[in-house]
């Protein structure tokens, strides 16, 4: 009886001794300083729209004391939500721990397309279909769309062609020839596209996006077979608009 009485007290004297300690922890921690800010950006290959420079300057901007204020004050998802309502960030993640460090993780949106409709600078269309305004820094190397596009703000038209775009777009950027041949497309008055080849001085005439996946499995099919044998040159334009059929005309 003793020896578990003995026992029992001996448990309630570690929780005791657990609670003493992590109250001292937490006043500790209560006290820590903001001394240093890391920023981790991703994408940095294919996307330069923000930089450690233009984060910092984003709390700044707001008036948000940080680095040398106790970490307890500071705010992380406040903080996210600041840095996500810029157009070029996805996702923001920020993070504190009790040496004093805070590390914020920013994920940028990455461009696919280029839209830019008669007479205007346009827009991007990132790889998630969502809008990105041009940017001053940074001049991604992606696809080009220009041409007669409606660009009416929610407009069902508007967000169909854009859609359609960006499926067409997704595909070609993660083709092994595509990506490489395919640098523009223009949409004329009819809504028909042209393709813009990078190795040949042919036209490639697709039509409507209708089918676009079959057209281009049938000139993947004609460069592959025809072109080879013949030369890049031989064709001054190269019709896809009927999917049962290519029709090319010689120089």
């Amino acid at each position: 009886m003793m020896r578990r009485l003995l026992k029992i007290l001996t448990w309630i004297g570690i929780a005791a001794w657990f609670v003493v300690i992590l109250g001292f922890v937490s006043g500790e921690a209560d006290q820590v300083l903001c001394k240093q800010i890391d920023i981790v950006l991703s994408d940095t290959v294919q996307s330069r729209f923000v930089t450690d420079p233009d984060i910092r300057a984003m709390f700044r901007t707001e008036g948000l004391q940080l680095q040398g204020y106790p970490m307890n004050e500071i705010d992380t998802r406040e903080l996210e939500d600041l840095l996500e309502k810029n157009p070029y960030i996805r996702k923001a993640e920020v993070s504190t721990d009790v040496t004093g460090r805070m590390e914020v993780k920013v994920e940028q949106s990455v461009p696919l397309v280029r839209i830019m409709p008669e007479g205007r600078d346009g827009f991007y269309l990132d790889t998630e279909g969502n809008v990105l305004p041009l940017s001053d820094q940074f001049v991604p190397d992606i696809i080009l769309v220009s041409g007669f596009i409606d660009e009416s703000k929610g407009s069902p038209e508007g967000v169909d062609q854009l859609r359609k775009i960006h499926d067409f777009c997704s595909y070609v950027t993660g083709h092994p020839l595509w990506s490489e041949q395919i640098v523009q497309l223009y949409v004329n008055r009819s809504g028909e596209y042209e393709m813009i080849p990078r190795v040949g001085a042919h036209q490639i005439l697709l039509g409507t996006l209708d089918q676009w996946k079959q057209k281009l499995q049938n000139l993947e099919l004609l460069y592959r077979q025809g072109l080879s044998a013949y030369g890049w040159n031989s064709y001054q334009t190269i019709n896809l608009k009927y999917t049962n059929q290519v029709i090319c005309t010689k120089r």
